[in-house]
């Protein structure tokens, strides 16, 4: 897939319809469901991401979870890491989205443009309006789908990507599907980013990536690193500079491209 290649979702997308509950199963959930009320003394959902770091592939259509919470079918309510994975939890929602809280075609175009790695002042010119109104839209596009405006969560970001493309990744994306205080909930990992020596990059360029594609900000890769948070921000921008890229989102479909989470 090229880097600048135009999201194909994106420029004709809507929310019309509603998805029937069963539609759910598209999203080829690996792993039956675990009742986990009955270990109170186990954090749920690190207990779930556990469960779909062992999963059986396909593991889980990742263009589908976006368009699963893009419907307001699920909710994301949490995420996480564990030693190889990065997963992000969301409740299955039992009541029908309302059609006020649904996504527009302009705030879905620049939300997942957004996340595709795009400038807003670049998305904002091509669509014609101010980058104040891009930059609103794109926040209500947020608030609606309930989601923080701070770095998105790993899985969450290459769903989206998968999405707006129209073709799936090579990623090892495994899912599990279980209960919790009489709720379901689905939980869904991919592999922390293997950032092996590139040329492009230097070691510690390449470290400071790895961080980054997680959602740490420079200031806490700096302490992981023993280094000053300036020092990270000059790695950073030496790594947007060799690739020609923008942002934490591009990096990560960059990252995607180059096979970092099979």
């Amino acid at each position: 897939m090229d880097p600048g290649a135009p999201y194909q979702h994106a420029q004709h997308a809507t929310h019309d319809r509603q998805p029937a509950r069963e539609e759910l199963s598209g999203l080829r959930i690996a792993v039956r469901p675990v009742d986990l009320v009955a270990r109170p003394d186990a954090d749920p959902f690190s207990a779930a991401a556990l469960a779909a770091e062992r999963a059986a592939r396909p593991g889980v259509d990742l263009a589908a979870l976006w368009q699963a919470i893009m419907d307001r079918r699920l909710a994301v309510c949490g995420e996480g890491g564990s030693a190889g994975r990065r997963y992000l939890v969301a409740r299955i929602r039992s009541d029908p989205s309302l059609p006020s809280s649904s996504l527009s075609r302009i705030e879905t175009a620049v939300l997942v443009r957004v996340l595709g790695g795009e400038q807003q002042k670049l998305v904002a010119s091509e669509l014609g309006i101010a980058c104040s109104t891009a930059s609103k839209w794109y926040t209500m596009a947020l608030s609606k789908l309930q989601l923080t405006r701070g770095p998105m969560a790993l899985p969450l970001v290459i769903a989206a990507q998968a999405w707006a493309s129209g073709q799936e990744p090579q990623v090892d994306a495994r899912s599990a599907h279980f209960l919790h205080d009489g709720s379901e909930y689905l939980v869904v990992s991919v592999p922390r980013p293997a950032v092996a020596s590139h040329g492009a990059l230097t070691p510690a360029e390449c470290e400071v990536a790895r961080f980054l594609i997680e959602g740490e900000s420079r200031w806490e890769i700096g302490i992981r690193r023993e280094t000053s948070a300036q020092t990270v921000a000059c790695q950073i921008r030496g790594i947007f500079q060799k690739w020609r890229l923008t942002g934490r989102y591009a990096l990560i479909r960059h990252a995607v491209m180059l096979g970092w989470f099979r």
